[in-house]
């Protein structure tokens, strides 16, 4: 059987928006797609249906989740709340499951502010000798246990890179497996969990040995949940 993997859609001015990207690298993995909207009620029946979540990519958290205030930032274009806010509910009631979560980009950040950890609003504003995470691709270096896990080994990749937001301070329980030649996160898992990975690159959109590596060890974990 095929695993059913939910997808946080984004939302803005009242349209639900998901590219397309993503519903083919769960496809071509082996999963079935199902497109998730923020609802009040309903939360635990949508974990209990999931075999796995992936929190897709989209703009800026809200400093409030960090307890931070807005401040003067270069550019900022926040995700709605009603998202953020189903997202870790959905996260939280999936986790008491067991079930595998893939976070990219903002979803990546979301995990890690979830977990209590807090994020550079804008990295060129409070990391000066920052590479361009914004436009292009970079090299960062992936290593330890769960590289090991996907079957590879220590080594650097090229990733491409659209964000301008990062991990700052970790959140509990989790731990770093891949980063940028600047010292910015790339990569992050639950050191106590089978699959709870977020990755600020968009692996959905290139098909490099680690992304794939990443999906294929998301389904396998997805199809032992609905097991």
């Amino acid at each position: 059987m095929r695993p059913l993997i939910g997808i946080t859609a984004d939302s803005e001015q009242f349209v639900f928006r998901l590219k397309r990207d993503y519903i083919s690298a769960v496809t071509s993995a082996g999963g079935i797609p199902l497109v998730l909207v923020p609802v009040p009620d309903g939360i635990s029946r949508i974990a209990d249906v999931i075999d796995g979540l992936l929190i897709s990519g989209g703009d800026d958290l809200l400093p409030e989740y960090c307890n931070e205030a807005i401040g003067d930032r270069a550019e900022m274009k926040f995700v709605e709340k009603e998202r953020t806010d189903f997202e870790i509910t959905l996260l939280g009631e999936v986790k008491k499951r067991v079930k595998p979560v893939l976070g990219i980009c903002y979803g990546m950040q979301l995990i890690n502010v979830a977990f209590g950890g807090t994020i550079y609003q804008d990295i060129n504003c409070e990391k000066r000798a920052a590479l361009d995470h914004k436009n292009g691709c970079h090299i960062i270096t992936a290593a330890g246990s769960f590289i090991e896990s996907i079957g590879l080994l220590p080594q650097k990749f090229e990733i491409n890179s659209h964000h301008h937001q990062a991990v700052k301070l970790l959140g509990k329980g989790l731990e770093i497996f891949a980063e940028a030649d600047d010292g910015i996160v790339e990569g992050i898992c639950h050191t106590d969990y089978p699959f709870l990975v977020g990755i600020q690159w968009h692996p959905e959109r290139g098909y490099d040995r680690l992304s794939l590596n990443i999906f294929a060890k998301f389904m396998e974990k997805a199809t032992e949940s609905e097991n």
